[in-house]
């Protein structure tokens, strides 16, 4: 038996998430179906996280075993075959049979896609979230108040899966890409809805200019002081740091 860790991208549009569940679609129940196809018996597939329905990735750890003798670097080409368009794996490690992924993650990135129009952009909305306006120096701000170690209970939707409120923020920005402004968070781990109600928050903040606000709901550990939970559309789980 060997042990393998695979990458792969998904446009989440389609689906009620990585994990399976009774809600409908998941990318978990799709990549064991090809899992399983190609190496003929019945395979799990263990995700580096949870992600909400309709949330892309563009950079997914998954673990698997297998009895195999299929060179490593052919693996994501065969196991392509077998997944639909919108997932699709690019890059494998092999791995010891005690490696344990979820326990390795140490990082993981977000990025949020919005944009600032009195319109719709027909080519950006269907992955960017329309906001008619937005003080971006009152958001880089509130950013700033959200990197260092946080009890993020006023960000997450309460009766999710969450281990701890207590989560390490090593980066917070948000940065001007063409007609888009992508805010990107990358924290040591995160609760149910947490970047979707954070990037809720900020665009609040960033309507009224009062960056104060923004402090106050975050030391209020009360999730009904922050903004609203953003449409998943504009989410992509952009990378997972994995120590090997």
């Amino acid at each position: 038996m060997r042990k393998f860790v695979i990458t792969i991208q998904y446009n989440g549009k389609n689906y009620c998430g990585w994990q399976k569940n009774n809600n409908g679609k998941s990318i978990q129940e799709q990549v064991e179906k090809a899992l399983t196809s190609l190496f003929s018996t019945q395979t799990e597939a263990i995700g580096a996280s949870r992600t909400d329905s309709g949330v892309s990735a563009k950079e997914y750890p998954v673990c698997f075993v297998a009895d195999t003798k299929l060179p490593l670097e052919r693996i994501p080409f065969k196991l392509n075959r077998f997944l639909p368009k919108d997932i699709q794996a690019y890059a494998i490690k092999e791995v010891s049979l005690d490696f344990d992924l979820r326990k390795n993650v140490k990082r993981k990135t977000y990025v949020y896609s919005i944009y600032v129009s009195s319109h719709v952009l027909p080519l950006i909305n269907p992955h960017s979230y329309k906001v008619d306006k937005l003080d971006v120096d009152t958001v880089k701000l509130a950013l700033s108040y959200l990197v260092g170690k946080h009890d993020l209970t006023a960000f997450v939707t309460p009766g999710g899966d969450y281990t701890t409120p207590i989560k390490t923020i090593y980066n917070a920005r948000i940065d001007k890409d063409g007609d888009e402004y992508k805010i990107r968070i990358c924290g040591d781990g995160f609760g149910y809805n947490t970047i979707r109600i954070i990037v809720g928050t900020l665009i609040q903040i960033g309507q009224n200019g009062n960056v104060e606000e923004f402090i106050k709901i975050l030391n209020s550990k009360n999730r009904q002081n922050a903004g609203i939970t953003a449409p998943p559309k504009g989410l992509v789980l952009e990378s997972v740091e994995i120590e090997y």
